[in-house]
């Protein structure tokens, strides 16, 4: 009987502290994730942004948002909150946890004049410092052309 209580005893033991590590273990990974939340939402963001540019055809800056539009009709809205960036892609909204401070949408030529891009530029805070990014979209002659005709 006595056997039995003592291993009951060391079990607790052994029970109670496997509990306690395992606690602050788990208040330690929740610490890491959220140190590490706005990386990869910045990281997350960059690639969607890019994947949209590569997709679409079209890309134009609205009041608090912007739209890109495909080559079949298909929208991608990022709309700008104040804490938040939402991305909606038909049924699909994706969340960035991203403060942006301003979107810039400019046509840029190369040397030659002959080539020319879309250049998006986002300055937003991550970790409370301030970064720029920039992200550019080819423009091909037909599309030139069909700006030039259109009065």
């Amino acid at each position: 009987m006595i056997e039995a209580i003592v291993s009951m005893a060391i079990t607790a033991i052994i029970m109670s502290l496997i509990f306690v590590v395992f606690s602050i273990v788990s208040e330690r990974l929740l610490d890491f994730k959220n140190q590490n939340q706005p990386v990869n939402d910045l990281n997350r963001f960059t690639y969607s942004v890019n994947k949209d540019i590569f997709e679409n055809e079209k890309i134009k800056l609205q009041e608090e948002a912007l739209l890109f539009t495909g080559y079949a009709g298909e929208q991608v809205l990022y709309s700008i909150g104040n804490e938040y960036l939402l991305r909606t892609k038909g049924e699909f909204v994706d969340t960035f946890r991203i403060q942006i401070k301003e979107i810039q949408l400019d046509s840029v030529y190369s040397r030659s004049k002959q080539l020319a891009f879309r250049k998006l530029n986002v300055k937003l805070d991550v970790n409370e410092k301030e970064m720029g990014l920039h992200f550019y979209k080819q423009i091909y002659a037909s599309e030139l052309i069909q700006a030039i005709q259109k009065p």
